[in-house]
């Protein structure tokens, strides 16, 4: 199969990142089909797609006739098998559960044609695993968008066990034909590229909150004033749910190491159903969806060049353990599904490496993780010739 052969995209699931999917593909003009179990969801995707186009058009960035051309590109269905049997690429976009995004690839691999490349969505889970239940595994693969779908412009396209470069390749090929910029996940490991090089930053925080002596405030406050970000690190967990940054680190403390297992902490914040910004209650209080932060002062023991640190650090271990291409891939994907202002390679050519590796010594001495340990590459700063 060729790029120019894929005229029809089959999206399964209609939630937050199926629809926005679906949208993305209709928008680069190729006929996409939301598939779910209940025709409420895919009412609700269609009708979020429709806002979504609808704000564009307010803005100016798309004309109403271009709309009613995205909407007609795109239909609903309820039947897997039904709407995967003249598809070239389908799309699974169901919540996070391995049985159930097995379940589903035998189904939709029985139903498409031979040759139709079928790309899980997932944000952590092992694609080999998943392309265990399919037929043909060497079409079955990684696509995973980041959220929101239609902003974020970085898709990491992922090689299972069995995948051949050729349907990798496809792939990365439609990536830009949507309009989206594709980086090359050379193994199936967790978090993949951009999500493992944040792991260890995670692993950090529980630290802190378990530590007690570090005010989470003046953290966040220091790394909105300082690298410009729009959350501080803490924010972020209570915005995008202290139940998902619970599941992520138990997740990495099964597949990559124990220490990162979730602290006491987060622990007491999940049993009590304090999950941050949806239940009104986290790190911090929320109100009318904005946290209550105090910002009198900025912290003088964590701060930006910590997390920094942990990400150029983590960054060489991807490197080393070749799930990326390249030095470049690496930046690329932190630029472009991260929003980062600069990838850690290229923040990393302009530090000393003895800054680095005492930052990355001194919070290993403080926290007693071996993860926050500086790699030898950092230490002697060969890193800054990794290409």
């Amino acid at each position: 199969m060729k790029l120019e052969d894929v005229k029809k995209i089959a999206v399964i699931g209609s939630g937050a990142m199926g629809n926005g999917i679906a949208q993305v593909c209709a928008m680069a003009g190729l006929k996409a089909v939301m598939v779910d179990i209940k025709q409420e969801f895919v009412d609700k995707g269609m009708a979020t797609v429709n806002k979504s186009l609808d704000f564009l058009v307010s803005k100016g960035k798309l004309t109403a006739e271009k709309k009613a051309e995205v909407m007609g590109n795109l239909s609903t269905s309820l039947s897997n098998a039904e709407a995967v049997k003249d598809a070239q690429v389908i799309i699974e976009a169901v919540p996070e559960i391995m049985s159930l995004k097995k379940t589903v690839c035998a189904e939709i691999s029985a139903a498409a044609p031979a040759d139709a490349l079928i790309a899980s969505n997932t944000s952590t889970m092992s694609i080999s695993e998943i392309a265990t239940a399919g037929k043909n595994p060497e079409r079955i693969l990684g696509m995973h968008f980041f959220n929101p779908a239609p902003v974020m412009k970085g898709v990491e396209v992922i090689y299972a066990k069995q995948t051949t470069d050729a349907n990798v390749d496809l792939l990365c090929e439609l990536t830009k034909k949507i309009g989206k910029v594709p980086i090359k996940v050379l193994k199936d490991s967790p978090g993949f590229i951009v999500n493992r090089i944040g792991a260890p930053n995670q692993a950090l925080i529980s630290a802190i909150l378990d530590d007690g002596k570090l005010k989470t405030d003046s953290i966040d406050t220091i790394m909105k004033a300082m690298a410009g970000m729009p959350m501080g690190p803490f924010e972020l967990a209570d915005y995008v749910g202290i139940d998902v940054f619970y599941h992520t680190l138990k997740y990495y403390s099964e597949t990559l190491s124990p220490e990162f297992k979730p602290g006491k902490v987060l622990q007491n914040l999940l049993d009590s159903k304090k999950l941050g910004m949806k239940t009104g209650q986290g790190i911090y209080t929320w109100e009318g969806g904005k946290a209550k932060i105090d910002a009198s002062e900025q912290s003088k023991d964590i701060g930006p060049m910590d997390f920094l640190a942990i990400q150029i650090n983590e960054a060489v271990r991807v490197f080393k353990e070749k799930i990326a291409a390249s030095a470049a891939d690496i930046d690329l994907g932190m630029v472009h599904c991260m929003r980062a202002f600069a990838g850690p390679f290229t923040l990393g050519a302009g530090m000393e490496p003895s800054q680095l590796a005492d930052t990355l010594n001194k919070l290993h001495t403080r926290f007693g993780l071996k993860i926050f340990k500086p790699e030898p590459e950092i230490v002697d700063g060969s890193f800054k010739t990794m290409k």
